[in-house]
């Protein structure tokens, strides 16, 4: 009998990659808030993929809020309309001149806002602001919970077999809720009041406006007012009428 030798090869190489047992310990993978581990399980290989988390939302069963410094907070803000009243004195005034420095507009916006983080925010403030000509800034005076005296024109369309035919209708105006903590993800919408001094009309028609909303961890979030600004606006105070008849409906002054 005669000897040979034979050399067999040694089977390929997979590469591995070995994950520590105590990931798997617990229910809860500690991964400090900014990666998420996603576990593929082949045979014979395991694969640990890793991808960046949002880094906003706490960590589960942590029931404490969080840090302002640790948290970045997002909230969209849109003006969707904006009327003015120009007045002075307390009275409608007509506008003769453009450029007329004595006058006092009561501005009402329709904002819209959403939270886009995953906690509750409270809005702490709001403020208006327009950028004058001469460059300086003009912050409008927040006048809260008299939109009930006020009320929207709008055009309504009313048919008769062929013929339309415009009538003007009268909507209440609903003030924006800023006492309840806005949730993730769901819009709200409403009205604010503001009343501004010392400038033009042809300033508040064109001159930079923005809207700047505080939450309750201190981080501001601006809407600026880029749409149309309707002056004199669609928008009259109501006058109660003498007679206290229950039916009664409430007056619009004209002037």
């Amino acid at each position: 009998m005669r000897l040979t030798s034979v050399q067999v090869s040694p089977p390929p190489v997979t590469p591995v990659t070995v994950v520590p047992p105590e990931l798997f310990e617990s229910e809860e993978i500690n991964a400090s808030n900014s990666s998420l581990l996603a576990v593929v399980e082949k045979p014979g290989l395991v694969m640990v993929v890793a991808s960046e988390a949002r880094g906003t939302r706490p960590k589960r069963g942590n029931s404490q809020p969080p840090d302002s410094h640790g948290l970045q907070t997002q909230v969209l803000v849109a003006v969707k309309e904006i009327h003015a009243r120009p007045q002075r004195g307390g009275k409608f005034q007509e506008i003769g001149d453009p450029n007329q420095p004595d006058l006092e507009f009561d501005v009402f916006l329709k904002c819209w806002l959403v939270n886009e983080t995953d906690v509750p925010l409270g809005i702490q403030s709001l403020q208006l602001e327009l950028k004058s000509s001469d460059g300086s800034t003009r912050v409008a005076e927040r006048i809260s919970g008299d939109l009930e005296n006020w009320r929207l024109g709008k055009l309504q369309e009313e048919w008769e077999v062929w013929d339309v035919h415009l009538r003007a209708a009268l909507e209440s105006v609903s003030e924006l809720d800023t006492a309840q903590p806005l949730q993730c993800g769901l819009a709200r919408e409403g009205w604010l009041h503001f009343r501004l001094r010392n400038v033009t009309p042809s300033e508040f028609k064109s001159g930079p406006m923005q809207i700047s909303v505080k939450d309750s961890l201190s981080h501001t979030h601006v809407g600026t007012a880029s749409g149309a600004r309707h002056l004199p606006g669609r928008i009259w105070p109501v006058l109660p009428k003498a007679a206290p008849a229950a039916s009664s409906s409430p007056e619009v002054a004209t002037g």
